[in-house]
């Protein structure tokens, strides 16, 4: 290490003698320079805010008869709401404060949405459609099955077979798993 200090590579700005095990230490002084500009900033939103006006938490205190002041959040009166969209023909999933609610019947959920800076077709919907629901009406809809890795995948013996597959069927909202080619109505 003196070999270092000789030739210039370690600067001496001072040193001590420690007390711990008899070892010299050399202390630098070291200039705090401002922290490195992160590239990507994280834009972390709150769980707790009307996605059209923006309302959150305020700071609020309970006070007691004392005076004491215990903080506390006051929280927007929040729901989540499906709201009926005209112009896309569907119902869109929002989380809206009961202000807001009061407010798209007045001035509409597409004005609102545009000043929010809010894109209505990227939103969970459900489809409001006539075309769609006479296909619905029309169509059988069964949920859809997973599929089994220990399907049998010899085809003689699964044409030897009896055990007719599991179909995934749909009773009064529930989905129920039964044999092909039996009935709802044996349940």
């Amino acid at each position: 290490m003196a070999s270092l200090r000789s030739a210039g590579a370690l600067p001496k700005l001072g040193s001590t003698q420690s007390t711990f095990r008899g070892l010299s230490a050399a202390f630098q002084r070291v200039s705090i320079s401002s922290p490195p500009q992160l590239r990507h900033q994280l834009n972390i939103t709150a769980s707790r805010v009307c996605d059209l006006t923006g309302k959150k938490a305020n700071n609020g205190y309970n006070v007691t008869f004392s005076h004491k002041r215990n903080r506390k959040l006051q929280q927007p009166n929040l729901q989540d709401k499906k709201v009926y969209w005209p112009e896309g023909k569907r119902w869109v999933r929002l989380k809206l404060c009961t202000k807001a609610i009061k407010t798209i019947d007045k001035r509409g959920l597409s004005v609102m949405a545009k000043e929010a800076g809010i894109n209505l077709w990227k939103l969970p919907f459900e489809d409001a459609r006539s075309e769609r629901t006479e296909w619905l009406a029309t169509h059988e809809h069964n949920p859809p099955m997973a599929k089994d890795p220990r399907k049998m995948k010899n085809p003689e013996r699964l044409a030897a077979s009896k055990k007719t597959p599991l179909v995934a069927r749909y009773l009064s909202g529930k989905v129920v798993y039964i044999r092909e080619g039996s009935d709802l109505s044996e349940l």
